[in-house]
């Protein structure tokens, strides 16, 4: 585990065959739920009369936003003012919003909705459980395992020496399997943190004697111990291997967090990975007040992490090979509150970047912004979902590479909507 693999003239043949069929998946939780209202703003004169008069203080101005390319369509839109390489993706066809999307079991309506509460999602507008349906693709409020765990299930023998799970993030539902659990990856200027010359050696040394132990819960303490300084030094190893970037990272916990994935992705040959999937979190999104300056400080933080990513890829050549999409809690209500803030809502706006999707494009359907209307749950701009995450996240599944039986595997819920998985 220790040796240079990527010296190895075998690992050469490796690297072709991992570069040709090779793709990863990374993903960007929002913590605390980021008003997607904010993020992508209508500026048609009668939709932006509408969001400006329900937003009030928090209403953003035309002038501000970064205007994305109409395509044609009736509809023009803006993204958040610090969304700015965010926004030159979407111009350039590498990236796309989609719009309305939360956690649904099955398409429903207003009306079915006050009928039968069983179809609400459970705990809705929960932090916890907005994020675990989220990151599980579901509307259970407890879930088991994530919907990257269970593709990580799939992939064990695509990943070559490490599972190809990694969580730059922290804990997360999204990373747990039924079988597979992710790799921590962690560190500063995107290296592992190393221990001091020879006490790795001398942990591994102990480690590999307690494994031999009696006492089982020693025994199997150490074997993880040895499993993990394993898995550890062989990320080292990919991380110092391949032609080093040119590309600058931020230097928050963010831009490290990316640093450190592009890092891993730059020396997969000497993983022999052709499939791996990523987790990283990013910013406090909940605004109940002060939301301007708040949202606009975290927002750009993730525009220039996600815009030095981009680079990086393209540096690799592997801009059409990672696929990189965000989640948050839940959205925010389009009424804003009484300090300058807006409180828990439901439908949101994600963003699809990179891995040679069809871009420059808003996937779904915009919400109707009338207050109490078809599309507001409960009066404050709490939009109802027109997608499900199932059908966003089935979709990234497919573009992955995952057989159909594979798909209705990984996101059982996808079989209640007969439009299937969005188009990538």
């Amino acid at each position: 585990m220790t040796a240079p693999l990527w010296q190895d003239a075998l690992c050469v043949k490796a690297f072709a065959d991992v570069t040709n069929g090779y793709r990863a998946v990374i993903l960007v939780t929002l913590g605390g739920g980021n008003d997607a209202n904010n993020m992508l703003i209508p500026l048609s004169a009668a939709s932006y009369a509408q969001y400006a008069a329900l937003r009030s203080s928090l209403a953003i101005p035309i002038s501000a936003c970064n205007v994305l390319n109409s395509g044609g369509g009736a509809q023009s839109f803006g993204l958040h003012p610090a969304l700015r390489n965010v926004s030159s993706f979407y111009n350039s066809g590498r990236a796309a919003v989609v719009a309305n999307v939360g956690p649904l079991a099955r398409p429903v309506t207003k009306s079915q909705l006050r009928a039968n509460a069983s179809l609400v999602p459970q705990a809705l507008l929960s932090h916890p459980a907005g994020v675990n349906q989220w990151e599980s693709s579901s509307t259970e409020a407890l879930p088991s395992t994530g919907w990257g765990g269970r593709m990580a299930d799939l992939f064990v023998s695509q990943s070559g020496t490490l599972p190809p799970l990694f969580d730059s993030g922290g804990q997360s539902i999204f990373t747990v399997g039924r079988s597979v659990q992710a790799i921590s990856v962690s560190g500063v200027g995107g290296q592992t943190s190393a221990f001091p010359t020879g006490m790795q050696d001398a942990m591994l040394a102990i480690a590999s004697s307690d494994r031999q132990s009696q006492n089982r819960i020693v025994a199997a303490a150490a074997a993880l111990r040895v499993q993990s300084i394993q898995q550890q030094t062989l990320i080292a190893q990919a991380q110092a291997s391949g032609v080093p970037l040119n590309t600058v990272f931020p230097n928050g916990s963010f831009g490290q967090a990316m640093r450190s994935i592009a890092s891993i992705i730059n020396g997969r040959s000497v993983i022999g990975a052709s499939r791996q999937i990523f987790y990283a979190q990013q910013g406090s999104y909940d605004t109940h007040a002060a939301q301007l300056a708040v949202q606009n400080s975290y927002l750009t933080e993730l525009d220039l992490g996600l815009g030095a990513m981009m680079s990086a890829l393209q540096e690799m050549g592997l801009q059409d090979q990672v696929l990189i999409c965000t989640h948050s809690d839940f959205n925010r209500t389009m009424l804003a509150n009484t300090v300058a803030g807006s409180d828990h809502a439901w439908g949101s706006h994600q963003l699809i970047l990179g891995g040679g999707i069809s871009g420059g494009r808003i996937i779904g359907t915009y919400p109707d912004l009338d207050l109490g209307g078809a599309m507001d749950l409960n009066g404050y701009g709490t939009w109802i979902p027109s997608l499900s995450v199932s059908q966003m996240t089935g979709a990234i599944g497919t573009w992955m590479g995952l057989a159909s039986s594979q798909v209705s595997s990984v996101f059982p819920d996808l079989g209640n909507f007969p439009d299937g998985v969005i188009a990538l």
